[in-house]
C-alpha cells in the first residue's frame, strides 16, 4: 500500500465529474481502474470509497467489486482495501443501512473465503456527530456478523467503524467524539480500538459556513485529533475529505506542494472524480506523488488562544457569508436543477442541505430574518457548480468582507495569523478569482446589493494573492450558452453548457 499502515489515497464516487457520469455497473469498472497499479494502466490508489449515503448503490456492489479485482490478481489489504461508506439512520430508513452491512459481511465472506484476507476492514458513518453513534453502528456490525456466523457458518472479519465528522460544531469538537466513541464501544461492547480512522469532511461546512470558516475548521480539528492522541496514548489517523476546487478542498496538482503544509497530519486523502477525470491521470499522479512527500507529518498544534482566535474570526467569516449566501440561495435552487447529474444519486429534497445551525452560529437576528422561506439547498457539489455557473466563484463569497471585517474587529495580527494558518488562501483566490463574471451574476439576479457585496470580496480577496489566473479560453461562452438555455428551461443543453464549463475549470463543483 502506498500508505502504510493505513491507504494514502482513497478513491470515491462523488458525483463532481463534469466530462462523464457513471452508472452503478460502470462503478465497477471504475473501481477496477482506480486500484489497479500505474504499469498496468490504472491509477494505483488503494482505497475505494463504495458510497450508500443518499446514492442508489446496489446492496451488493462490494462483492462485485472484489470480484473484479480478484479476477485481475490484486490481493485484499496488500493492494488494496475496500471502505463503504452506509447511510445515515437519522436521514434514511435504518432498515437501508441494514442491507448495506448484510452486503458487505457477505463480501468479507467471500474474500476471506478466496484469499484469507479481509477487503473491508472499515466503514464508514456520515454525518457523526456523538460517539454514541458509532458504538450503535457497531453493534450492528457485530449483531449481524454473528448472524452470518451462526447461520451460515461464516468467517467476516474484524471490521472498525470511521466516524465522518462534516459539520462545524462537530469538526470542533472532534477529540469529544472520539472520547464518546472509545468509552461507547469499551463498556457496552467490550471492544478496545488500538488505533482510529477519522475522516474529516470540508463539503457541508463551507456550503452553510464559507469557505474560510470550513478551511480554519480542518486544520483546528487536526490539532484536536493530534493532542487527543498524545494524552490517549493512542494511533489516530486521519482522512481529508476534499475535492479538487478550492471551495471543497482545492487538492490539484498546482496546489498540492502548499495543499499539505495548510493540513499536514493527514494519514488518507480522497481522490475524487472531478481530479480523477476532468483533470486526468497525469494529475493524479502528481497529487498522489505530491501527498507522499508530506504523509509521516505531525499536525500543527494551535495553543488555546489561537483556537479562541480561529472561533472568533470563524464567526465574522460564517456572518459575511451568510449575508450574501442568504440572497443567492434563491437563485442557486433554481440553477441547480440543471446541474448534470453524474450518479445514481437520492433526490435533494431526501438529503437537502440546511443553514439553521449556521445561522445560530453567526448570531445576527437580522440574518435570520432574512432567510428565505421555502428554499432547499443542493448538496455541496451542485450548490458549488450551480455558483460557478452564474458566474460566481463559492470560495470568494463572504472572503473579502471577511477578512477586512476581522481586521478592524480582531486587528490586524488577527488577519495575519489567519493567513498563516492558510496558506492555501492565495492559490485559492487566484484560481477563483479569474472565474468571477459580475455581468452574468446580474444577468441572473438583478440584485445590485447582492453585487456590490461580491464586488468587494473580490477585491478585497485580490490584496492577499497575486495575479487571478485567467479563465480557460471558452469558459466564459460556455456560461452564456448556459444561462440562455436556463433561461429558456432547455434542461440538456444547459446540463451540457454547464459540464463543458467544469472541464475548462477542473471539476464539475
Amino acid at each position: 500500500m502506498l500508505g502504510y499502515p493505513v491507504p494514502l489515497a482513497m478513491a470515491t464516487q462523488h458525483p463532481d465529474s463534469a466530462s462523464r457520469g457513471f452508472t452503478a455497473e460502470e462503478e465497477v469498472e471504475e473501481a477496477l481502474r482506480d486500484l489497479l497499479p500505474r504499469s498496468r494502466g490504472g491509477l494505483g490508489l488503494d482505497e475505494k470509497m463504495i458510497d450508500y449515503e443518499g446514492k442508489l448503490t446496489p446492496y451488493h456492489q462490494v462483492s462485485w467489486v472484489l470480484d473484479e479485482l480478484l479476477k485481475h490478481g490484486l490481493v485484499p489489504e496488500e493492494d488494496f482495501l475496500l471502505t463503504p461508506r452506509v447511510p445515515s439512520e437519522r436521514l434514511e430508513e435504518p432498515e437501508r443501512q441494514v442491507m448495506v452491512l448484510w452486503g458487505v459481511i457477505f463480501a468479507n465472506k467471500r474474500s476471506l473465503e478466496k484469499t484469507g484476507r479481509q477487503a473491508v476492514r472499515y466503514i464508514i458513518n456520515p454525518m457523526s456527530n456523538s460517539g454514541y453513534e458509532m458504538y450503535v453502528l457497531q453493534r450492528r456490525i457485530l449483531k449481524l456478523q454473528r448472524l452470518a456466523e451462526e447461520e451460515l457458518g461464516a468467517k467476516t472479519g474484524y471490521i472498525e467503524v470511521i466516524p465522518l465528522v462534516e459539520d462545524y460544531e462537530s469538526l470542533l469538537h472532534v477529540d469529544k467524539i472520539l472520547e464518546g466513541m472509545k468509552n461507547a464501544v469499551l463498556s457496552h461492547l467490550g471492544i478496545h480500538y488500538t488505533s482510529y480512522r477519522v475522516l474529516l469532511g470540508k463539503s457541508d461546512t463551507a456550503l452553510a459556513y464559507g469557505h474560510l470558516t470550513s478551511s480554519l475548521a480542518l486544520v483546528y480539528a487536526l490539532s484536536r485529533l493530534r493532542r487527543w492522541a498524545e494524552g490517549e496514548g493512542a494511533r489516530v489517523y486521519p482522512i481529508l475529505g476534499v475535492g479538487a476546487l478550492p471551495f471543497r478542498g482545492h487538492l490539484s496538482p498546482w496546489a498540492v506542494e502548499v495543499w499539505r503544509r495548510q493540513y499536514r497530519g493527514y494519514s488518507t486523502v480522497t481522490i475524487q472524480s472531478g481530479l480523477r477525470y476532468d483533470q486526468g491521470p497525469q494529475a493524479v499522479e502528481r497529487v498522489v506523488d505530491g501527498l507522499l512527500e508530506g504523509l509521516h507529518e505531525e499536525p500543527r498544534l494551535l495553543d488555546p488562544e489561537t483556537e479562541r482566535l480561529v472561533v472568533a474570526a470563524s464567526k465574522i467569516f460564517t456572518r459575511e457569508y451568510l449575508r450574501a449566501a442568504l440572497r443567492l440561495a434563491p437563485h442557486v435552487e433554481r440553477v441547480a436543477r440543471f446541474v448534470p447529474r453524474r450518479r445514481a444519486r437520492l433526490s435533494s429534497s431526501e438529503y437537502p442541505r440546511s443553514l439553521e445551525a449556521a445561522l445560530v452560529f453567526a448570531g445576527d437576528r437580522e440574518l435570520v430574518r432574512q432567510r428565505p422561506q421555502g428554499v432547499k439547498l443542493p448538496r455541496a457539489i451542485s450548490y458549488a457548480a450551480s455558483l460557478y455557473t452564474m458566474g460566481v466563484p463559492p470560495s470568494l463569497v463572504g472572503l473579502g468582507r471577511g477578512l477586512r471585517t476581522v481586521e478592524r474587529s480582531l486587528g490586524g495580527d488577527a488577519v495575519e495569523e489567519v493567513v498563516k494558518l492558510l496558506p492555501l488562501l492565495r492559490l485559492d483566490v487566484e484560481f477563483d478569482a479569474g472565474l468571477y463574471l459580475p455581468g452574468l451574476l446580474e444577468k441572473y439576479t438583478g440584485d445590485e446589493k447582492l453585487a456590490a457585496m461580491l464586488r468587494e470580496d473580490y477585491e478585497v480577496a485580490l490584496s492577499y494573492a497575486g495575479e487571478p489566473r485567467p479563465a480557460p479560453e471558452g469558459y466564459e461562452e460556455a456560461l452564456l450558452e448556459a444561462y440562455e438555455a436556463i433561461r429558456r428551461g432547455l434542461v440538456e443543453r444547459a446540463a451540457a453548457a454547464i459540464a463543458r464549463a467544469g472541464v475548462l475549470r477542473g471539476s464539475l463543483g
